[in-house]
């Protein structure tokens, strides 16, 4: 088991991500079923695969090009192209509707509505908003961790939990940024390592390890949700991620990588369109929800969502595409 396998299978892993928090979203009827009910209740694990995947690709971006304004316009026209038109649409509708008022435009186009707490029923995500955010400190961060990477990794995962526990009352808003900040520097960590052990294979005990922490996890989590009532209180669903995430992500790319003449093209497709996917579908199924039956409004959200998220995506991209070739050719 290589820990090269995390690269290889990095989209695969953002499929398996964004479909786990879109069953998280949906209104799927689970049953009787304890497994299906828990594990869906857990689909926000699947931000926690984001931040960390996205902390690990970001490493590799800026270590390439050490370059503040190259990795700022990539991460740019890696999101804004794709986000901000949706987000401007629905706002607008939204206001129109009555659903938000006038300052909701303000809010969702700068972000700040995550940032002043106005709400997140209010506002179009706190994803993005926070992913930005990690995104803005990632070159600050960069410099002290060529200095020290592992004392910068556990000053930053330390001081993420310390501000998460000792704010509470006055910014647990965050809590779905700040308890997720130890899966980005982990990430980054990771990938650092890499780069440097191209071949690097992990011991026999350091998989016992990671199998250990993965059980304790979500033994810690399936407790507090079936058998206590404090599921809920601010933290104790979210912080056991962090001895999920890492193992989750590894075992899965161990997965894949026995089935090595297979592609898994749903889960690739997924992977590439994550960002639209995520874009779209809580907007399309609030809609579904209101105008469809029961029977039918998750079915229809997935499909529509499937849509939109490739036909916006390939429209942008060849928006992008046409546009960067255009430059290439003026400064020719």
């Amino acid at each position: 088991m290589k820990l090269n396998l995390l690269s290889k299978y990095r989209t695969l892993l953002m499929g398996v991500a964004i479909l786990w928090v879109m069953f998280y979203h949906s209104h799927v009827y689970v049953g009787s079923s304890k497994f299906l009910e828990f594990f869906k209740r857990i689909g926000y694990g699947g931000v926690d695969i984001f931040i960390l995947v996205s902390g690990f690709g970001v490493y590799f971006s800026i270590s390439k090009d050490n370059c503040i304004r190259n990795f700022y316009k990539k991460r740019v026209l890696r999101i804004f192209p794709y986000y901000y038109p949706i987000v401007l649409i629905v706002t607008i509708i939204a206001i129109k509707l009555g659903i938000w008022n006038s300052d909701s435009l303000f809010y969702n186009l700068t972000t700040l509505g995550y940032w002043r707490n106005v709400g997140l029923d209010k506002i179009y995500d706190w994803y993005i908003p926070a992913l930005l955010f990690l995104y803005l400190l990632t070159p600050l961060y960069y410099k002290f961790f060529k200095i020290n990477k592992t004392a910068t990794t556990l000053c930053a995962i330390s001081a993420a939990y310390i501000f998460s526990y000792s704010t509470y009352g006055t910014y647990e808003y965050l809590y779905n940024l700040t308890f997720r900040i130890p899966h980005y520097v982990i990430g980054f960590w990771l990938a650092d390592f890499l780069i440097k052990n191209k071949e690097y294979e992990f011991n026999k005990i350091t998989i016992i390890l990671f199998a250990i922490s993965l059980i304790v996890g979500v033994s810690i989590l399936y407790y507090l949700y079936f058998y206590t009532p404090y599921f809920e209180i601010y933290g104790n669903y979210v912080s056991p991620f962090i001895l999920i995430t890492v193992p989750l992500c590894i075992f899965l790319c161990y997965f894949f990588s026995l089935f090595k003449s297979y592609k898994f093209p749903i889960l690739t497709f997924l992977g590439i369109h994550s960002l639209t996917l995520f874009i779209f579908h809580e907007k399309i199924l609030f809609l579904c929800h209101i105008i469809l039956p029961s029977n039918i409004e998750n079915v229809c959200a997935f499909i529509l969502t499937f849509i939109l998220a490739y036909v916006w995506q390939k429209l942008v991209d060849n928006i992008i595409n046409k546009i960067t070739i255009t430059k290439k050719k003026t400064f020719q």
